[in-house]
């Protein structure tokens, strides 16, 4: 060390930090540096200290173009102290805190360095953010996928998680589902019955498990495991626990290098698995508190629209009713017999009327409660069609309205009977209603991937915009009068909607004033016949 005293040397030798002088090259270091670097001092002394660091700062600088300039004002006596990050001889990171300060040995102006490690520091430092940044996820999250991906950002600053997934189980249903999934190789997991995968192993367990490709190949022998997606060299699970409960599995994985994670990644995924929990079980609750809460105020709008429509679809033409009922009981009333049999018309149309709109109304609100039977059964479809055209001919022999069925006799479907019948007596009926004399109804069918597609098609009067805008809202339910001046309850359409999708289907109207109307649904195909 040229000639600084004894002194001097003997804190150098025996400091604990590391400790080197250098000019664009180490000149001279202690034993501490040789630790840090894990090398010999013959492997550092010549060497520039860019042959110790990675080619980049975590801030995104080139390592090259920070050390000149940190070292040139170091030169200049401008003493500098900063953050850096080192790599060992065998290129492993390590965090440090650097101090530089020029001295002058036999008249030499070098720079004096000291080197701490601070990997431990800065480690419990990003896992303390990254704690805070979990917990507060729990409330800036709009919704639970928002809030998956921002776990995966925040344990993307702990260790690499190019591939991570989220797994959560649902006991009662025995079904495991995956909400969150970023891979590079495989898409989205579905949801699926439990079975022997990786992830499920972790529920079973309760345990944390590094799997090599030694391991996995161990525990497929056992009969733990089956190999499901495409295989990594290293996978690393962390079962997701709340109240001694597993909810779930949280998994990253490499498919390039086996040493991306070890014990380390493994203990420390551990260790924030448990506030993740936490605040996935959190925000679920809160999730299913905020629905539940839409559902009741939901629920208590349609008792509201439920009474509004029993006080006045229900009651008002019982004003009618009494009065036709009176005058025809009436000893008083003068009428002629052709008047008293169009009266009785009159009594029996309304009375139809209010009878269906009752039954609707009865239907109606069975499914809001959950107590309508559901039960599925392989239905021909054409048949179907054909038992509703009977029911409706006269209907449309009355108008001259012809009904033309294209269904194939081998269509299928998997329907409860009573469902696609009322759907389609529905469909059928409107059609009749809104079609002027003479005019025509189609209906027709085909497959489409696991569905039957069904239309119900006439060139009636039509359906304005605003109309049709409106047409499933319980709030603007009214009637309309057909073509020959038959009357409606305003809830079929709505009361149709909901059987179909009770069913696994879907409904879409297409209408223009003055062309007709289709009425298209799906209802799933069935695989039995």
């Amino acid at each position: 060390m040229g000639k600084i005293d004894s002194t001097y040397r003997a804190i150098f030798e025996n400091s604990a930090d590391g400790m080197f002088l250098m000019t664009d090259v180490f000149t001279e270091c202690n034993d501490a540096v040789c630790k840090l670097f894990n090398c010999k001092k013959e492997n550092i002394v010549g060497k520039s200290p860019l042959d110790f660091s990675p080619e980049f700062q975590p801030d995104g600088k080139l390592s090259a173009e920070s050390a000149n300039e940190k070292i040139s004002e170091a030169l200049q006596g401008i003493q500098q102290r900063f953050y850096w990050q080192h790599k060992t001889k065998d290129n492993i990171l390590f965090d440090a805190d650097v101090a530089l300060s020029r001295v002058t040995i036999e008249g030499k102006k070098v720079i004096y360095a000291v080197v701490r490690d601070i990997s431990e520091n800065k480690r419990l430092e990003s896992v303390q953010k990254a704690l805070f940044d979990i917990s507060e996820a729990a409330y800036t999250a709009t919704d639970m996928v928002s809030l998956y991906k921002r776990i995966h950002e925040i344990v993307s600053t702990l260790m690499l998680a190019n591939n991570f997934y989220i797994a959560m189980y649902d006991e009662n249903a025995g079904m495991i589902s995956f909400p969150y999934m970023v891979d590079e190789f495989d898409p989205p997991y579905p949801p699926k019955k439990l079975s022997k995968g990786l992830t499920e192993y972790i529920l079973r367990t309760g345990e944390a498990k590094l799997v090599d490709s030694k391991l996995d190949l161990e525990l497929r022998e056992k009969g733990e495991v089956e190999m499901i997606g495409t295989p990594t060299l290293i996978w690393l699970g962390v079962p997701l626990i709340v109240s001694d409960k597993t909810i779930g599995v949280i998994v990253v994985q490499d498919y390039q290098n086996a040493e991306t994670y070890g014990e380390p990644e493994k203990q420390l995924l551990v260790f924030v698995a448990k506030q993740i929990a936490q605040v996935i079980e959190r925000k679920k609750n809160s999730e299913a508190i905020k629905i539940y809460t839409e559902q009741l105020k939901e629920l208590n709008q349609t008792k509201d629209k439920f009474f509004s429509i029993i006080a006045h679809d229900l009651k008002s033409p019982f004003q009618s009713l009494l009065g036709l009922s009176e005058l025809l009981t009436s000893p008083d009333a003068d009428l002629s017999l052709e008047e008293k049999e169009e009266y009785i018309q009159t009594l029996f149309t309304l009375l139809k009327n209010q009878y269906e709109l009752l039954q609707n109304l009865l239907e109606w609100g069975a499914m809001q409660i959950g107590k309508s039977e559901y039960k599925p059964l392989t239905l021909n479809l054409s048949e179907v069609v054909e038992e509703k055209i009977g029911l409706l001919s006269k209907n449309a022999n009355n108008k001259s309205i012809s009904i033309v069925s294209e269904i194939s006799k081998d269509v299928f479907v998997l329907s409860d009977r009573h469902i696609i019948g009322s759907v389609l007596q529905n469909f059928i009926a409107n059609a009749i209603k809104f079609t002027n004399r003479g005019g025509k109804i189609k209906i027709q069918s085909e497959y489409e991937n696991d569905f039957v597609v069904t239309t119900v098609e006439d060139n009636g009067v039509g359906i304005s915009k605003e109309a049709l805008a409106n047409i499933y809202s319980l709030d603007s339910v009214h009637t309309t009068e057909g073509t020959a001046g038959e009357l409606g309850t305003g809830l079929g359409v709505m009361l149709c909607k909901e059987m179909i999708e009770r069913n696994g289907g879907s409904l879409k109207i297409e209408s223009e004033l003055g062309k007709g109307t289709k009425v298209i649904f799906t209802i799933p195909a069935s695989k039995d016949n």
